[in-house]
């Protein structure tokens, strides 16, 4: 697992040679991401991964050990600055850099620990480096959308195929669910929700998550954390394709004993999940008219504490030609 010098993703390789030969190889985040051994991550053995051989938003990658060290800090401040250096490196401008899923363990096990600082925000970046570049995308066809799909390639600054990186990302969170699992019942309700948000985007065992999502949601009593809830239950139907959560999303925002949180969430995601024409009563007032949307809609924090979602609703309120006609929008 070590670095080696022959051994340094370039972009001149890919120029020369084109990508899609290291697939599998020493040189494929996704494949060194699943070679990680479970005592190097549960020990935090930050030394035994190949930080070198991948690139960051500034260079090689050989600086993560640090902020990760950071991370553990009993120093508050040095910690908020270690996570917020990490996050401007691996998940620059909303962008996903190969090492971003390398650190994926390490971060899990870090927000697991009740004595490390900013648990909200590392599990946020966990969240953020398993999803595509989702910025300006309010509409209902991108709302809910984790990933680009592998024949629309995207690539990062060193020119590495970002599909990749987000796919890893994907795979280290999904090999951990145990963990975020665990996170639903923690007794910070920023952790609670930024567990939420990092579960969604997980690859496989998709029907224990939504059950727990659901379990908890029946016995959460802060409105943030429950919409962060079924923001992630609606996430998971549309990338693994579940039609039953349709139905129950549209009769949690249409029963009116339910608080306003659980139907305000419930009927957004209700919208970016199905492809007809948005009924009535669903319709924003007069004012939002015209108004430029705003806001991150998949992420819990930019919804929950800066207050968007109103604003970010008139994109949605349109169809996009991306979506399939005459049934449901999930999955592609």
């Amino acid at each position: 697992m070590g670095d080696a010098s022959d051994l340094v993703y370039g972009l001149e390789l890919i120029t020369e040679d084109g990508l899609e030969q290291y697939a599998g190889s020493d040189l494929d985040v996704r494949a060194v991401v699943g070679w990680i051994p479970q005592e190097v991550k549960d020990e935090l053995r930050y030394g035994q991964i190949p930080w070198g051989r991948f690139r960051h938003a500034y260079g090689p990658a050989v600086d993560v050990p640090e902020y990760l060290k950071l991370l553990g800090s009993t120093d508050d401040q040095a910690a908020g600055r270690a996570v917020s250096s990490l996050g401007n490196c691996i998940c620059h401008q909303g962008g996903t850099f190969a090492p971003a899923a390398l650190a994926v363990p390490f971060l899990l096990r870090l927000a697991s620990s009740p004595a490390t600082h900013h648990r909200g925000a590392i599990l946020r970046l966990v969240g953020e480096v398993a999803r595509r570049e989702h910025y300006r995308d309010g509409s209902r066809a991108g709302l809910l959308q984790v990933a680009h799909p592998d024949d629309q390639p995207r690539y990062d600054v060193s020119g590495y195929l970002e599909n990749w990186s987000v796919h890893a990302a994907r795979v280290a969170i999904t090999c951990d669910t145990p963990l975020l699992l665990a996170l639903l019942d923690d007794i910070d309700a920023d952790v609670r929700s930024s567990a939420c948000y990092a579960l969604a985007t997980a690859l496989h065992e998709i029907e224990p998550i939504d059950a727990a999502l659901r379990r908890r949601l029946g016995i959460e009593e802060v409105p943030a954390v429950r919409m962060s809830l079924i923001l992630a239950i609606a996430q998971l139907a549309r990338e693994h394709r579940d039609e039953s959560t349709v139905t129950r999303l549209r009769t949690w925002w249409g029963d009116p004993d339910q608080p306003a949180d659980i139907r305000v969430s419930a009927a957004l995601s209700w919208l970016c999940l199905v492809d007809v024409p948005v009924p009535d009563d669903l319709r924003p007032p007069s004012q939002y008219h015209g108004r430029r949307p705003t806001g991150r809609a998949a992420s819990g924090r930019s919804m929950d504490e800066r207050g968007r979602l109103g604003r970010s609703r008139p994109t949605t309120l349109h169809r996009s030609d991306a979506q399939p006609r005459g049934g449901l929008a999930i999955g592609q």
